[in-house]
């Protein structure tokens, strides 16, 4: 009787199990996504971001209509794009709160299926910046920086490169980074034969086809509060 008891145990254990997992894969799947950039609303080209790690922007994205109180978020990309490709259809507000790039970024989207969504949005400062390299591995950058209302005070531009394509000023970010201070046009010079983090890197550089990434970087204060801009990043190739 003991036995039967137990098999009569398994059995209904069995069909619980299968129960549930019934009605765990009866949840619907997302059926949209939304993907983008941010604009700069007058020049019309995209706002370059900081890495999309940890110190990227983060979107937001609240459902309106249901009582949604959890937003769903993610980080957008450095080069001012962003996706996220499950998403459940509906309505959205979508944000870039607390941005230390642009100002007011929220839009409200209807998501059908993959849908394109572009963000209309000012930077605190755009960047523009050039950079060549020598035969003897010299980086020269040359940078401009325009602050987008007088109000807007340039505390500090950087000039930096790294070995990986994301390059932001985190430290995780960049191989080496110089301070040029409030100047707002100015050039800076990397003797990379001469630099700790290259000869170390070299090995890493040479891997990825003597690709090596620079980049610029502009902090404002606006009423106390820091944001910072950056150029598009530029792609070199080492001799």
């Amino acid at each position: 009787m003991k036995k039967i008891y137990y098999i009569c145990l398994l059995v209904a254990f069995v069909f619980f199990m299968a129960s549930c997992e019934n009605d765990i894969d009866n949840y619907d799947m997302p059926n949209g996504g939304i993907f983008g950039t941010v604009i700069d609303e007058q020049t019309g080209e995209a706002i370059p971001f900081p890495v999309e790690g940890g110190s990227g922007v983060m979107v937001s994205l609240t459902e309106i209509e249901t009582g949604a109180t959890a937003p769903i978020t993610f980080r957008a990309n450095q080069d001012g794009t962003y996706r996220n490709t499950k998403v459940f259809n509906g309505y959205y507000r979508i944000s870039f709160g607390s941005c230390p790039v642009v100002g007011i970024a929220e839009e409200y989207v209807e998501i059908k299926g993959q849908t394109e969504f572009d963000i209309l949005a000012l930077p605190f400062s755009r960047i523009s910046a050039n950079a060549s390299i020598s035969a003897d591995n010299e980086i020269t950058v040359n940078y401009e920086v325009e602050t987008l209302d007088p109000s807007f005070v340039l505390k500090n531009v950087q000039v930096m490169w790294n070995y990986a394509p994301g390059v932001d000023i985190n430290n995780a970010n960049h191989a080496n980074i110089a301070t040029k201070g409030s100047a707002a046009s100015g050039s800076h010079l990397f003797e990379l034969l001469n630099d700790r983090e290259f000869v170390e890197n070299h090995y890493k550089i040479v891997s990825n086809k003597n690709k090596i990434y620079v980049r610029v970087s502009a902090t404002t204060e606006v009423a106390s509060m820091s944001n910072t801009n950056y150029s598009k990043v530029i792609e070199l190739t080492i001799n």
